[in-house]
């Protein structure tokens, strides 16, 4: 798909954290058209009642039911910003419709269907699609992402984590069969539903780790990483420790693992640097300087430091992004940009917000 005209989006599940985000970059980009809005459970009310921050015309927005056909006749991007399995069927109906669909759930992200229904305990009904979608991280799935008309948004914990790594896993300079991603994230990745783990009194003045070696978000790691594994080298095996921090945005990752070979910090830089060269939204950290969240928040990208401990023969590579952005909502648009044929960067925010 290759047009420089204006395009209509629907934005399914838009009273969420991912969908009103969307939305807010949506309406200040230049070629798309916000023409159908739905809500999961907010159909009928109105996006200021809900959101009160939001303008005209986006605070006048009705929101409809959850109905693809109805967004089909009224748009040419379906976006889905619903949880994994409340729209499996609507998205396939919206492909074989001619749309294009872009999905914030895990539903076609993963292209084992056994790890899909270990990791999230139900039944793919549409697993012949796992291989139609493609996984929507353009940095390393940029010509695949530029012809295809299913989107499959990464999480944000695997986006930062796979970021931080890849260059190091390509050129097989670590041991992948024992990387440890540490990831910490804002409140606001849990979603905007209540509840008792993110109740401010819980939260506040805390730091908790959660779903130790069973996250959801653990296959994509493996997934992404292992494409990227040098023959004849192990296939990688990620133990990833999700940790809530008292903070609204941002998921800072820090990642271990063991050097293979001599390498001096320095060439480690060179190297991370060329992997990422022209990359729009990834900035490699000059040496001594480590990312912080506050440096991201309100942006689509993700900054990396890396460091070598020599004691030990570790490579420490830490990543920094807005998990609603880079992590959901700007990675969904920068993936449309690429698939209609526009700059990747269009509508997309480079400077972060500061204080």
């Amino acid at each position: 798909m290759s047009t420089s005209s204006t395009q209509k989006v629907a934005v399914l599940g838009a009273s969420g954290y991912g969908g009103v985000e969307f939305l807010r970059l949506a309406a200040g980009h230049p070629y798309l058209e916000v023409s159908y809005c739905a809500g999961h459970t907010s159909a009928g009310e109105k996006m200021g009642d809900i959101y009160p921050h939001l303008p005209p015309p986006l605070c006048d927005i009705v929101l409809g039911e959850l109905d693809v056909q109805r967004a089909a006749r009224d748009a040419d991007i379906l976006v889905f910003c619903l949880p994994h399995t409340a729209a499996m069927e609507m998205m396939v109906a919206g492909y074989e419709m001619g749309k294009m669909v872009v999905d914030f759930s895990a539903d076609f992200r993963l292209k084992d269907v056994a790890e899909y229904e270990a990791y999230y305990d139900v039944t793919h009904t549409q697993s012949q699609y796992l291989e139609t979608a493609v996984y929507g991280l353009p940095e390393l799935h940029r010509q695949e992402i530029a012809g295809s008309r299913f989107i499959a948004v990464p999480g944000c914990y695997p986006t930062a984590v796979i970021l931080a790594l890849a260059p190091a896993v390509k050129h097989g300079i670590i041991s992948t069969d024992m990387i440890i991603a540490d990831s910490k994230s804002g409140v606001s990745g849990a979603g905007r539903k209540t509840s008792l783990t993110t109740h401010f009194s819980e939260v506040t003045e805390s730091i908790a780790a959660y779903s130790i070696a069973k996250h959801r978000h653990t296959p994509e790691m493996d997934q992404e990483l292992g494409a990227l594994v040098p023959e004849g080298r192990p296939e990688p095996q990620v133990t990833f420790v999700p940790h809530l921090v008292p903070q609204i945005r941002g998921i800072l990752s820090t990642c271990y693992a063991r050097l293979t070979e001599s390498i001096t910090a320095a060439e480690i830089q060179a190297l991370y640097a060329d992997f990422y060269a022209g990359e729009p939204f990834v900035y490699v950290l000059p040496p001594g300087k480590l990312p912080a969240t506050k440096h991201v928040t309100g942006t689509n990208r993700c900054d990396i430091g890396i460091a070598v401990d020599e004691r030990t023969n570790r490579l420490v590579a830490v990543s920094a992004i807005d998990n609603l952005i880079k992590g959901l909502a700007g990675a969904a648009l920068q993936c449309i940009n690429l698939a209609c044929g526009w700059d990747e960067t269009t509508g997309l925010p480079m400077i972060a917000n500061w204080p």
